[in-house]
């Protein structure tokens, strides 16, 4: 009866055993899904990097055409605001003292005018008398409308639908004439990034040269933006040549004064192998491995010597050639002579 029991159990170890490798071996058979695509000849170069300030494309910088003493601002910095909608005015009791001393002078000289004619009808003066009274006449009325569009300019009207970005005075400070006191943002707009270039990478670039930003209100996002103006004369204060970047807002939140970063491709480097860094495995240094795409059912892992970095891409010295298929997604997940089913990858990055 021992015996029996004994060879039961026995029968029952072994068809548990084997039970377990069949599963292990149909593991070690799963077919995973990657993405792959072929090695290729790119023109890389190192990225100018450069810094600036994000802004809105369509701001707009308001100011007082005379200056003076900020009587009242009556806005917020965020505030939206209708078109005509008073923003601030200037204390203007010297302004307004100005538009009445012209009117007194105007009235004056109109006095002085209709003197000069009654004399000259009875022949009491001269035609010469007669128009230097009419051409200051002419001044003082010419001198009323100027007061007179002073005084409007004393005061900061939205001259369109919007929103206060940044306020720039305060209330109550001395403010100069055409200096900004606010920046209007009117409505939804591209956002640009302004940076400033040395001579020696500006030669270096050129219209639709792509580039990735980073934000510092979104350190690990980065967003794609293209260059669409680049200056063709230096900036004196900063001795450097402005290029603006148009980014894309990747669906986030953009304010005008976020701080930047750009690194911008140029692509006028040497011809070299390249392949994404994604599809690089255990690196170390300039040694890493790479999948090899055989027979579109099998990947073998093979050894590469890396040279530089370029943004995504990686500079390849040896190991792989132009054409071979390389696994870009799922490698992590891979082993030497696993079997695969592959996609093609999107390759214009």
């Amino acid at each position: 009866m021992k015996n029996h029991i004994f060879t039961a159990v026995v029968i029952a170890t072994l068809s548990v055993s084997c039970g377990k490798k069949q599963e292990k071996k149909q593991e070690a058979e799963e077919i995973l899904t990657v993405e792959v695509q072929p090695v290729m000849r790119r023109n890389l170069s190192e990225p100018i990097v450069a810094s600036g300030v994000l802004s809105s494309k369509s701001e707009m910088k308001l100011a007082f055409k005379t200056g003076g003493m900020i009587r009242r601002i009556y806005v917020s910095e965020g505030q939206a605001v209708k078109e005509g909608q008073l923003l601030a005015e200037l204390d203007l009791s010297e302004i307004d003292a100005q538009v009445r001393q012209a009117k007194l002078g105007l009235e004056k000289s109109e006095r002085d005018l209709e003197r000069v004619k009654k004399l000259y009808a009875d022949e009491a003066t001269t035609l010469t008398n007669v128009q230097d009274a009419t051409t200051g006449f002419d001044v003082a009325k010419q001198s009323v409308q100027v007061a007179e569009f002073n005084q409007k300019l004393s005061r900061i009207y939205a001259p369109t639908s919007g929103r206060i970005l940044r306020k720039i005075s305060e209330q109550g400070e001395l403010i100069t004439p055409f200096v900004p006191a606010f920046i209007l943002g009117t409505g939804e707009s591209a956002y640009i990034v302004n940076v400033g270039l040395a001579d020696r990478d500006v030669v270096k670039v050129k219209m639709g040269d792509n580039a990735t930003i980073y934000l510092d209100a979104y350190p690990n996002e980065p967003f794609q933006a293209k260059i669409t103006q680049i200056a063709q004369t230096v900036n004196p204060a900063t001795g450097t040549f402005e290029a603006e970047l148009q980014i894309q807002p990747n669906g986030k939140k953009l304010i005008s004064g976020f701080v930047a970063k750009a690194e911008i491709s140029t692509g006028k480097g040497a011809s070299t192998l390249a392949v994404p860094i994604e599809s690089l495995v255990e690196a170390d240094k300039n040694k890493a491995f790479v999948y090899i795409l055989r027979n579109n059912q099998s990947v073998t892992k093979t050894p590469v010597t890396l040279g530089h970095i370029f943004g995504n891409n990686v500079a390849i010295v040896s190991g792989i050639s132009e054409g071979m298929q390389i696994v870009t997604k799922g490698a992590n997940f891979l082993g030497d002579g696993a079997k695969v089913k592959s996609l093609t990858a999107n390759s214009n990055n």
